[in-house]
């Protein structure tokens, strides 16, 4: 017999349901043991439930399997809260379509709802766009916020270690299973955040794989996490878009968004948001003056080697992979930019940006003026 949480879980295990077809089955019969104890005819009356997801909820005993999902979740030092426990993020709860279901590594408080603000943008995010980034997030959290982000490549990692390197907070939230975290890359800063910086979370089963449909499902989480959000750098066509409308119209958010240069097409998105209504930014305190939330901030120099290595590693620095070697010579030859580096090596800009983000969170790497690089401590 399962307790109402154990159902719940249930439900959020089996396939192609998702927490809007949740919500109506849960107002249709009442509660989560209900709905599995229903006959399969009964599940086809409730809307969007067709004859194929009747069918699975039917048989949830053959495919799910709720011991075993807790199981895995406290092997990952997980938890699972339901949208029946008191410590489900009240924040969430003004969702239409809030999850049934997180899984929680970490620990989230009332104040990052408060002061949260998602700071997303391109995956394939060029040098400037990582370096305004993790800047903008470093001063944002050393200010009090929260930087809300989805863990993803580019301009969320960059917004995830600026919050870290200012010793602040930070959410996580995934667009797969906690034990599928993608990309496996950041398994270092996930551990990072959990280790009393904020949370990881994830809203759906441990072992599913991300999806095209799990990433915009996870962009709604992140936009009702906060109460502003910055685009950074995006293309007009970009899921950071979809989390900065989901912001502004169903939430009532302030969203921001630095502009960029008209021929470049990685800050179109953001010039299109600025036309559209979105507030210009060009520094953290814009946006703190913006909000209401007004502390004047320290101005680090943007170029300094000590403003972008992260305070966790200013003391030591990790060895330089082999790897890495090739890369880190071709810069000393002065192929110091992406577009030579790329030249140099024979590499795409989509497999270099990740390593040089990398070689700069470790410490080997500085950022410097006109989008170049030069290797630390020289």
């Amino acid at each position: 017999m399962l307790t109402p949480r154990e159902a719940l879980i249930t439900l959020n295990l089996i396939p192609g349901l998702g927490s809007v077809r949740i919500r109506s089955l849960l107002e249709f019969f009442g509660s989560a043991e209900l709905v599995l104890a229903a006959p399969q005819n009964m599940l086809c009356q409730v809307p969007r439930v067709g004859a194929t997801l009747a069918a699975a909820i039917a048989d949830w005993r053959n495919c799910t399997n709720v011991d075993a999902e807790l199981r895995l979740a406290e092997q990952w030092g997980a938890r699972l809260i339901t949208l029946t426990d008191a410590d489900y993020p009240a924040v969430l709860r003004r969702m239409d379509d809030p999850p049934v279901v997180l899984c929680v590594r970490g620990e989230w408080r009332p104040e990052d709802g408060e002061r949260g603000v998602s700071l997303v943008g391109s995956r394939l995010a060029s040098p400037r766009g990582l370096t305004l980034a993790r800047r903008f997030a470093r001063e944002l959290a050393d200010a009090g916020c929260t930087i809300i982000s989805g863990l993803a490549r580019g301009i969320d990692t960059a917004g995830h270690w600026g919050a870290l390197d200012a010793g602040g907070r930070t959410i996580a939230v995934l667009g797969s299973g906690m034990a599928q975290l993608f990309p496996k890359e950041n398994d270092e800063l996930a551990r990072s955040i959990c280790d009393g910086h904020g949370a990881v979370v994830s809203e759906f089963p441990m072992s599913m794989r991300p999806s095209r449909t799990s990433f915009p499902q996870r962009n709604r989480i992140v936009a009702a996490w906060s109460r502003a959000t910055l685009v950074v750098e995006a293309p007009h066509r970009s899921g950071s878009l979809h989390t900065a409308r989901l912001s502004a119209e169903h939430y009532g958010n302030s969203v921001f968004a630095l502009p960029g240069d008209i021929g470049n097409e990685l800050a179109a998105g953001c010039n299109a948001l600025i036309r559209d209504g979105a507030i210009l930014c060009t520094c953290a305190q814009e946006l703190l003056d913006d909000m209401g939330w007004g502390r004047t901030l320290r101005q680090p120099e943007l170029f300094s080697e000590a403003a972008f290595t992260p305070t966790h590693n200013r003391q030591q620095v990790a060895p330089l992979p082999a790897a890495d070697s090739p890369l880190m010579d071709a810069i000393a030859a002065g192929h110091d930019t992406l577009d030579a580096l790329c030249s140099a090596l024979g590499l795409a800009a989509c497999e270099l940006t990740p390593r040089l983000m990398r070689l700069q969170v470790e410490g080997h790497l500085i950022p410097l003026p006109g989008g170049r690089y030069g290797a630390a401590g020289r």
